[in-house]
């Protein structure tokens, strides 16, 4: 019983965390306010969760593993794994075209080197081949894939660029598939395939679901 009660804990820190690091950014939101939104001892969440990176990496990882299954429901091919993993890329920042402040929430983990290894690390897990025995330039191309994305994206939500969100994803996905040694036809073809794939559908019934799993009550969801 006492591991049930502790991981329906840690499922409701991580929903308020989320909400409240959308609402009022992560920055801004110190983990004696999410305490407070618990109606939890301050002590007690530091039992969960030593530091609010600590947190932020487990909001992330919560977010990567319902996208992974949300795709695997939608019948995306998750055998072609390079393919598999240039999809999540592109839903989970398409998913910010409809809520700009979710796309936020991943610039403080990609700019801080010790949580972007750690996020990247389990979407590496989740999604691609690449293993110990791998080349290292190939086992660093998903943190490339990371930093490259890390830079673009305050230029995007700031407007200091003229690309869109997809165009912002195509040029890191580019460089992520060059750096795997991809040949640029099969990169062209994979990355046409992701675009055909990506519907407004597709990246609503992400966010719709995403929405209804991190919802908390008293806070509701996140404004778009």
């Amino acid at each position: 019983m006492g591991r049930k009660k502790n991981l329906t804990a840690r499922v409701k820190i991580i929903q308020t965390a989320y909400q409240l690091f959308l609402a009022d950014g992560y920055d801004a939101t110190s983990t004696k306010k999410i305490a407070e939104n618990l109606d939890m001892a301050h002590s007690l969440l530091h039992y969960y969760y030593k530091t609010k990176a600590d947190l932020l990496v487990d909001v992330i990882n919560t977010i990567t593993a319902k996208l992974h299954a949300y795709m695997r429901g939608q019948n995306v091919d998750m055998a072609d794994k390079l393919y598999a993993y240039g999809m999540f890329w592109r839903l989970l920042f398409e998913a910010g075209t409809i809520n700009r402040k979710l796309t936020g929430l991943y610039l403080p983990a990609l700019t801080d080197g010790a949580v972007c290894r750690r996020i990247t690390g389990y979407m590496i897990e989740r999604f691609t081949p690449f293993h110990a025995q791998s080349p290292e330039k190939i086992r660093l191309s998903p943190y490339v894939l990371s930093g490259v994305t890390a830079q673009i994206l305050p230029l995007v939500l700031d407007s200091q660029t003229e690309m869109e969100m997809k165009e912002a994803v195509h040029f890191s996905l580019e460089i992520f598939y060059h750096t795997t040694k991809m040949a640029t036809a099969w990169t062209h073809a994979t990355i046409g395939l992701i675009d055909t794939r990506t519907t407004p559908q597709l990246v609503r019934g992400f966010v719709n679901e995403l929405e209804k799993m991190m919802e908390v009550e008293g806070l509701g969801t996140a404004d778009n």
